[in-house]
């Protein structure tokens, strides 16, 4: 009898406790990967914001000022799935000069897959160097943009697509207000899922 006690202590001592490390080592496994999930749920609730430097603003305010016209269009990003870009555009008119920005869309890897008409609400704009929460924005809705800007939100074939956005300010403005440092220009596009 001793000795099935002792084999009983050693398999108690021994065995009880692998047992119990697998099962702990299973359900951390678990629990990292729910605890995993639930994080990448809550990014994808978040808006995804891109920024975009232009440097040599007072080069590109020239070429507009000079030629009536110029247009500057931003690298492409991957924002859950589309490929978008910023574009700006300078437009001399009389002794002022407008600033336009608006997104594109361009043909990407994922477009088989994803939503069309492009419906998700975006923000594009300008942040202030010294002031971070300076901004001039302008939201879009593609939901509410009518038909005459429908085909700005089509799956693009081929080449991107006409870009829809705003009139943000003027050329003067920004540099009256501050928002060029540095011969620098700070835009951003948000998207939100």
């Amino acid at each position: 009898l001793a000795e099935q006690l002792g084999d009983l202590s050693t398999v108690c001592t021994t065995q009880v406790p692998e047992a119990m490390q697998i099962a702990l080592q299973a359900a951390t496994a678990d629990y990292k990967e729910h605890v995993s999930k639930e994080l990448s749920l809550l990014s994808l609730s978040k808006p995804v914001r891109v920024h975009w430097y232009i440097e040599s603003w007072a080069d590109l305010k020239k070429q507009a000022l000079q030629s009536g016209l110029k247009s500057l269009d931003g690298p492409k990003n991957n924002m859950y799935g589309y490929s978008v870009s910023l574009s700006v555009e300078l437009e001399r008119e009389d002794d002022e000069v407008p600033f336009s920005c608006c997104m594109e869309i361009h043909p990407g890897d994922h477009d088989l897959q994803l939503e069309w008409p492009f419906c998700k609400v975006y923000t594009l704009g300008i942040i202030h160097p010294k002031d971070q929460s300076n901004v001039i924005s302008y939201k879009a809705n593609p939901v509410n943009c009518g038909n005459l800007f429908h085909n700005c939100f089509l799956r693009p074939k081929g080449k991107k697509n006409p870009g829809y956005g705003d009139e943000l300010t003027s050329a003067g403005k920004l540099e009256t207000d501050g928002f060029i440092q540095n011969d620098t220009l700070h835009m951003f596009l948000e998207m939100e899922p």
